[in-house]
């Protein structure tokens, strides 16, 4: 997509991606991940924390085509928007690791004191 008119905020004569289409259909995709996932759930906040982990590393990927400069760190390298999503997501996979263990052991105790 190429902006021409002189009143947009966007770069004139500069091919840029539709990175607003992208969010949106990947909004939609994690969706459906997320409904389906729903099902099959095996402790509570997984929902929230694969939600966190999933929209942070694709959000990454779409920082990359942004045409547009929002901060650097690392010496140009990353945006401020990918920084922040590396956290999300590594937080995110730390929570969900623990939460998982965390219920695989109360789902062990269970069985141990039904037999």
């Amino acid at each position: 997509m190429t902006f021409t008119d002189p009143k947009s905020l966007a770069p004139l004569g500069i091919p840029l991606h539709p990175t607003q289409l992208y969010s949106a259909l990947n909004a939609l995709a994690i969706f459906f991940v997320l409904m389906a996932v729903r099902r099959i759930k095996h402790f509570d906040g997984e929902i929230f924390w694969l939600y966190l982990c999933i929209y942070s590393f694709t959000r990454f990927f779409i920082e990359m085509v942004r045409g547009d400069d929002r901060g650097m760190f690392f010496s140009g390298l990353f945006s401020t928007s990918q920084v922040v999503g590396m956290g999300l997501f590594l937080l995110s996979l730390f929570m969900v690791s623990y939460l998982w263990r965390r219920s695989a052991l109360s789902r062990g105790k269970n069985r141990s004191t039904r037999g």
